[in-house]
C-alpha cells in the first residue's frame, strides 16, 4: 500500500503524519496533476500529427500564446489600495488622514 502513495509524490515518512482529510485532499491533487500532465501529452500529441500533415507550417508566433505582462501600479495606486484596505478592516479615518498628510509631508 505504501507504494501507492509514494507513486502518488508523498513522502513515506510523512504519510503517517497526515489526517484522512490531508490524506484526500493530496492524492486529489496529485490525481489532477496526473490527469492534466496525460492531457498536455495528448495534446501535444495531437498537435505533432495535425502539424505533420500541413504542406506549409504556420508561423511559430502564431501558435504561442502571447503573455501580456500585467503593466505594474503606481505608487500612487498602491497607496490607494492599501488606505483602502486600511478602511475596510475597520481602521480609523482621522488616523488615515494623519498618515496622509505625513505623507505629503516627505
Amino acid at each position: 500500500m505504501q507504494r501507492v502513495y509514494v507513486a502518488f509524490g508523498l513522502d513515506p515518512e510523512g504519510f503517517w503524519r497526515l489526517t484522512p482529510r490531508e490524506l484526500v485532499v493530496r492524492l486529489e491533487g496529485a490525481r489532477r496533476r496526473l490527469l492534466s500532465e496525460q492531457d498536455g501529452r495528448v495534446w501535444l500529441a495531437w498537435h505533432v500529427a495535425a502539424l505533420s500533415r500541413q504542406s506549409k507550417l504556420p508561423d511559430l508566433a502564431s501558435l504561442l500564446q502571447a503573455h501580456s505582462k500585467k503593466p505594474t501600479q503606481s505608487l500612487q495606486d498602491q497607496e490607494i489600495g492599501l488606505d483602502q484596505l486600511f478602511l475596510a478592516w475597520g481602521g480609523d479615518p482621522a488616523q488615515l488622514a494623519d498618515v496622509r498628510k505625513l505623507r505629503e509631508e516627505t
